[in-house]
């Protein structure tokens, strides 16, 4: 009896190790078929597209989930986009535009499997010119550090943000 309960908690302890963390219904890749395109190209041929990245890793075995949503266009909020408290944003993984100048607004996101997390709006591109069959990706890098004094640390992360042709790999903003 004792085995099969240590073969049952070994078994569940692998599966959870294994596992991944998804933040609400998003896709954990931009490459996943499951990614839902917000059409705003009135129907333009060849409308450029700009996804907003997303990472799914581990850190100490806990699953996190990172990503950016789009939450404005043009000085417009996208439907039901924003933060709504500390633990709840919505916004859009992609967005169809018509080419040409646009403002475009997201937040960083990250959250993780025991239920905390965080994230942080404003950053934005507010000329970036779009070309019509081009793909982009707004994607960022980060850095943490431990910041105060023994048994009062916080992590502290920076986040900056930019967005590069998706085929090329060429930023082009900022």
């Amino acid at each position: 009896m004792t085995f099969r309960l240590m073969g049952v908690a070994a078994a569940f302890l692998l599966c959870a190790a294994c596992s991944n963390y998804q933040y609400k219904s998003f896709a954990g890749s931009v490459d996943d078929p499951a990614l839902r395109v917000l059409d705003l190209s009135d129907g333009t041929a060849d409308a450029p597209v700009i996804y907003f990245d997303t990472v799914q890793y581990r850190d100490l075995g806990i699953p996190f989930h990172r990503l950016l949503l789009a939450i404005q266009v043009d000085g417009k909020p996208l439907p039901y986009a924003g933060k709504y408290s500390i633990l709840d944003y919505f916004g859009y993984q992609a967005i169809r535009l018509t080419p040409g100048q646009h403002s475009l607004e997201w937040c960083w996101v990250s959250m993780n499997k025991l239920g905390t997390g965080g994230g942080k709006c404003g950053f934005s591109a507010p000329d970036i010119q779009l070309e019509a069959g081009k793909r982009y990706l707004a994607t960022w890098s980060s850095s943490t550090a431990i910041k105060g004094v023994s048994g009062y640390e916080q992590m502290q992360i920076s986040v900056t943000s930019y967005v590069l042709d998706r085929d090329s790999k060429k930023q082009i903003y900022p």
